[in-house]
């Protein structure tokens, strides 16, 4: 705190435990997004804007857009990283937080980008950052990872069907909705581990609808060029996800 004032930058160093790599022994992509939310969630905590105080006011924090740039290989078990996550000047109702990842020596390995909103838990229309008390004199830093999000968005076809989930307990979040990083693992799952034995330099997801325990998704891939497609919708065709993999 500087006068009172929470600092614009959060950071945390993260051990790589077993937990958290893939079959690869690197850094899970999953599991670099879980730390980012719980950076995310420790300086939403200092601000005043966590879930449990916007719960105040009836209303919930909503992840609509992810990316990530992954710069060389992904550091391994054992490695120790550190995450740096900051806000960026909210708009009307959308709110931008970016992330920076590092290793030990500090060279930058993966930069992200995301997209907020806060819902109105009983409309499900959006709020205002300052209606649910976000600390406006905070300074904020400037945008340091590009803009740019891939346009996604096909029509189902049944040829680039992968195959179906059903959304399950242990895909909730504390919210009652499936959890964003269970979304990543549903798309990443349309993959075989020989493809995923390659190093990801980009990832994009773009959440459209939120699923509930029970209900059936339906998971398509689409290889383009050098990107491959990855998109959910449920039974009666709601669009839930659109995503991109580049290796």
């Amino acid at each position: 705190m500087n006068n009172g004032i929470p600092e614009q930058t959060f950071s945390k160093t993260y051990e790589i435990t077993s937990d958290k790599v893939d079959f690869k022994e690197r850094y899970d992509l999953r599991h670099l997004m879980n730390d980012f939310h719980d950076i995310a969630g420790r300086q939403a905590t200092l601000y005043g804007i966590d879930s449990d105080n916007v719960a105040k006011y009836g209303a919930m924090w909503i992840v609509t857009r992810v990316r990530i740039m992954l710069l060389g290989p992904l550091p391994r078990w054992k490695d120790v990283v550190t995450a740096e996550t900051y806000p960026l000047l909210p708009g009307i109702v959308r709110m931008e937080r970016e992330a920076i990842f590092t290793r030990e020596n500090g060279e930058v390995f993966a930069k992200l980008g995301s997209e907020w909103c806060v819902l109105d838990r009983s409309t499900g229309r959006p709020k205002r950052p300052a209606q649910v008390g976000y600390p406006t004199e905070i300074p904020h830093r400037g945008r340091a990872v590009e803009t740019d999000y891939t346009p996604m968005r096909f029509v189902a076809d049944e040829r680039d069907y992968v195959f179906s989930h059903t959304a399950r307990v242990s895909d909730i979040d504390l919210n009652g909705h499936f959890n964003n990083v269970a979304y990543i693992t549903l798309g990443l799952d349309a993959f075989s581990s020989k493809e995923l034995s390659s190093d990801v330099t980009r990832y994009e997801i773009a959440f459209k609808a939120q699923c509930y325990e029970g209900e059936e998704l339906r998971v398509y891939r689409r290889p383009l060029g050098s990107d491959h497609y990855v998109y959910c919708d449920k039974a009666d065709g709601t669009r839930v996800f659109d995503s991109l993999v580049r290796f």
